[in-house]
């Protein structure tokens, strides 16, 4: 019950911030469960606070860095044959680093919800019959991760980027104290806004 409360929190919490904050971009990404298990992405960011500061090389050129704090609600699932599917919500916040020329740099972490299925799944009942069940549990999950890729408005002046996230995530109740997950993302974003 208490892993119920602190799910629903986070939903309402997420979702009422993420009202009063304008609407940067979204992104659909390849989630690959321990790489090779397929799994799909989609997240929206949401910019909390931006700012730019203009830095000075050693030849006399200037350059210009922006930097925020961005909320990223997310939903997903992935597919591992034959053991379990995973459906999840995964509110995320994180850091952004962006250059000139529109490389940039992301650390976050995140905290939501993983269902897992788990298909083949037998039962024997009272009297010595074996039946095909449904199987699954609830997590509470988090996250944490660090990205970089590229914003082609920049050099292309193209609404898109693209990136690579590596993450671990890790859901508890599980086992003694938790399951960890490695999970290799890579995505395409479409902004918003310039």
């Amino acid at each position: 019950m208490r892993i119920l409360s602190i799910i629903i929190f986070i939903l309402i919490s997420t979702f009422c911030h993420a009202q009063t904050k304008k609407l940067e971009s979204f992104s659909v990404s390849y989630y690959g469960e321990m790489i090779t298990h397929p799994g799909l992405k989609i997240n929206v960011d949401y910019s909390l606070k931006e700012w730019g500061k203009t830095k000075v090389t050693n030849k006399g050129a200037s350059f210009h860095v922006t930097k925020g704090f961005f909320i990223s609600p997310s939903i997903g699932l992935f597919y591992h044959r034959r053991y379990q599917t995973g459906l999840f919500f995964l509110p995320e916040i994180k850091y952004k680093r962006q250059n000139p020329k529109g490389r940039f740099f992301e650390l976050g972490i995140g905290a939501g919800y993983l269902r897992r299925f788990i298909p083949n799944t037998f039962e024997v009942n009272g009297n010595s019959e074996v039946n095909s069940t449904h199987a699954g549990s609830n997590y509470f999950a988090t996250n944490y991760f660090f990205a970089f890729g590229r914003d082609l408005r920049i050099k292309e002046n193209l609404p898109i980027g693209y990136f690579i996230k590596p993450q671990l995530v890790y859901a508890i109740p599980n086992f003694p104290k938790g399951t960890a997950y490695f999970i290799l993302e890579v995505g395409i974003k479409y902004y918003l806004k310039k």
